[in-house]
């Protein structure tokens, strides 16, 4: 895909990209922090999401060759819909190869793999107050679904849970 004068390519992840990734997991998880809560680094990318029993579908954007995004993303079943979805969780581009195309281009790369999978969707959540990320969502397409609120549980709720089987 050429966006203007860039080359944007969408592919899955090697594991020679590795610390590129990292960086940019840790780059995402630091907006609004000092710091991501938990350092990401090129080892987890590799266990994690390039093993040999990856925990979601990783796909990278370059820009002119270079990785500067990526997207994570997980199968799951939709009872709503009869049908398999992914669960898209993380949506990252650098903000230095923003406004190049990366973002929508990462985002029909998962659809594709969703869709090549059989999945019929691709459903995420949006932080409260990310208008940015609310107003690119719109502009591929997507809406609000409705009567939804994402909850989670986390480190000592999920522990007491999950100890409670």
């Amino acid at each position: 895909m050429n966006a203007g004068r860039h080359r944007v390519a969408v592919r899955p992840a090697r594991a020679d990209e590795a610390d590129a990734v990292a960086g940019l997991f840790n780059g995402i998880n630091s907006i609004g922090r000092d710091a991501p809560p938990v350092t990401m680094t090129a080892e987890d990318v590799r266990r994690d999401l390039l093993g040999p029993d990856p925990w979601a579908v990783l796909l990278v954007a370059t820009l002119d060759g270079a990785v500067a995004g990526f997207v994570t993303a997980s199968p799951t079943y939709d009872s709503e819909r009869a049908r398999g979805c992914f669960i898209v969780v993380d949506l990252y581009v650098a903000p230095a190869a923003r406004r190049h195309g990366l973002g929508r281009a990462l985002m029909a790369g998962m659809a594709a793999e969703a869709r090549r999978r059989g999945a019929g969707c691709l459903w995420w959540g949006v932080d409260d107050g990310d208008d940015e990320a609310f107003a690119f969502y719109r502009a591929i397409g997507a809406e609000a679904a409705e009567h939804f609120t994402g909850m989670i549980l986390i480190d000592r709720t999920f522990a007491a849970l999950a100890n409670a089987a």
